[in-house]
């Protein structure tokens, strides 16, 4: 809990430094009839849901402070980590390694980055605090029973870990740093991933080459994985995650062989993930700009499963910590080669994909992480 982390301390801090700042500027008294002719809208709301009606808690209220204003926010995290150990055994809820909240910027390499993520911000637009009260009309009664702060909407990129920079085999999981268990709601879209594929006589005996006696290439060719749009379903990935350090994604959408399109099955290590993208840049411009956001952003912990009201949405948290993440978009990359049969023609089983991503360098200079 003490970890509660850079990111709360910051936008807590920036809210209520702006509360400050209004209450040290002169105030003038206004008449009835003054005060009744001014037009205007609050820099802070809050607003209150009871139990009942849409509400689907049991006996659960939320009282929500909310701030119509657009925060940006850049931030490197060394180490995040929340809900270790506890009712839920050994290890943690969230386990992050090196993360970076920065604006939708250019990637590269750890050793000839170029400074591209100091200049940009993660823009969080209508940033709020919230707690759920369990039987909030009885003072002998209630109970604070979960806490959350997020954003409406966010546009930006989150950067985690980093591949092996000592030489350490990249396709190797265990060589890298980043997701090591996460805890939440990730709504995923996979595009424009490049699987270089060979297809092999018959099944090789490991993932390096067409192995075995006899065994050879029959051809080679790019497996391709791209959302369409007109097709919602496609590609698109609804994660409920709980400690998770691993995912399995099955029914993958690929463009392959003979220009077929096929269902592949992944089961994937998350610290081959290093850049998750929230929201679009279609300018080029590396800042946000009205309409370039996704919905949804949280982080809350609870003593009990709790349905929070996310934009007009009831959404589960499990208990512990949770994270609510908007619909992201893990794109833009090339894997590792994969070795396979002529089966891959029906369809394609895929495990660990190192996908060759470069975490955002946030950092001036020559260091690797600030």
């Amino acid at each position: 809990m003490k970890r509660m982390n850079y990111l709360a301390i910051a936008m807590l801090g920036m809210m209520s430094g702006s509360v400050l700042a209004a209450t040290g500027n002169s105030l003038t008294v206004l008449t009835d009839s003054e005060l009744s002719a001014e037009t205007g809208q609050a820099l802070f709301n809050m607003s209150y849901i009871g139990p009942g009606g849409s509400n689907p808690n049991v006996d659960t209220g939320f009282y929500k402070l909310g701030m119509e204003a657009q925060l940006d926010l850049n931030a490197n995290i060394k180490k995040l980590q929340l809900g270790c150990g506890g009712v839920k055994g050994a290890g943690c809820d969230i386990d992050l390694d090196n993360v970076s909240f920065t604006g939708i910027v250019p990637t590269g390499n750890m050793k000839g980055g170029a400074d591209a993520g100091p200049t940009s911000d993660f823009t969080l637009i209508n940033p709020f605090y919230e707690i759920a009260i369990k039987n909030p009309t009885s003072a002998a009664t209630r109970e604070l029973v979960g806490f959350k702060i997020g954003a409406d909407s966010i546009w930006g990129m989150l950067s985690i870990g980093s591949p092996p920079t000592d030489g350490r085999d990249a396709n190797v999981a265990a060589n890298h740093t980043g997701i090591n268990s996460i805890s939440g709601h990730m709504p995923t879209i996979i595009n424009n991933g490049i699987v270089p594929t060979t297809i092999c006589s018959y099944a090789p005996t490991t993932q390096n080459d067409c192995t075995g006696f006899l065994n050879f290439a029959v051809t080679s060719t790019n497996s391709t994985i791209d959302y369409d749009p007109a097709k919602p379903n496609e590609n698109r990935f609804d994660l409920i995650l709980q400690r998770a350090s691993q995912v399995d994604l099955n029914g993958i959408k690929v463009k392959s062989l003979l220009g077929l399109t096929i269902n592949a099955n992944l089961d994937q290590d998350l610290r081959f993930i290093h850049n998750i993208t929230a929201g679009s840049d279609p300018n080029g411009n590396k800042k946000y700009d009205p309409g370039e956001s996704v919905n949804n952003f949280g982080i809350s912990v609870q003593g009990q499963d709790v349905m929070w009201n996310t934009n007009g949405k009831w959404l589960n948290a499990q208990k512990g910590w949770w994270m609510e993440l908007p619909e992201s978009k893990i794109e833009n990359f090339t894997t590792r080669r994969v070795y396979t049969t002529l089966g891959a023609i029906f369809g394609l089983d895929l495990k660990d994909l190192n996908q060759n991503q470069f975490p955002v360098d946030n950092c001036y200079g020559g260091l690797t992480f600030c």
